[in-house]
C-alpha cells in the first residue's frame, strides 16, 4: 500500500471513493451478524465514512483506523465533536465516547493498542 498515494487523496480532495450516506449492504444486512446494541464494531480504512455515523446511532461503539489525519480531522468536525488525542508511538488515537479512532499505518495496529 502506497500510504503518500492515499495521504494524497486526502489532500487534494480527490475522495470519489467517499459516499455520502452510509453503505447500503451495511445497512441492509448488519442485523444478521446478530450484534447487540453497545458491540465494538472494526471499521478498517475508515476515513470520515457516514458508516460510523450510522453504525454510533444504532447503539454500537466504533473503532476505527486511517492513514489520513485529515480524513479523521474531518470525520469529528462532521460529528460535531472535540476528540482526546493519545500518542502511541506510530499511531495517534482520537477518542470519544463510543469512538476510537486511530490514525496511521493500518499495520501498525496491534491488540494491545
Amino acid at each position: 500500500m502506497d500510504l503518500d498515494f492515499w495521504r494524497s487523496k486526502w489532500e487534494n480532495n480527490q475522495i470519489a471513493f467517499h459516499e455520502g450516506k452510509p453503505n447500503a449492504l451495511l445497512v441492509t444486512h448488519l442485523a444478521q451478524l446478530g450484534l447487540r446494541p453497545g458491540a465494538r464494531i472494526f471499521v478498517p480504512l475508515c476515513g470520515k465514512t457516514r458508516d460510523i455515523f450510522w453504525l454510533l446511532s444504532q447503539g454500537f461503539e466504533i473503532v476505527g483506523a486511517e492513514l489520513s489525519a485529515l480524513a479523521v480531522e474531518q470525520l469529528f468536525a462532521d460529528l460535531g465533536i472535540s476528540p482526546e488525542m493519545s500518542d502511541l508511538g506510530p499511531l495517534t488515537r482520537c477518542s470519544a465516547p463510543g469512538l476510537d479512532i486511530f490514525i496511521g499505518d493500518i499495520f501498525e495496529l496491534t491488540r494491545e493498542t
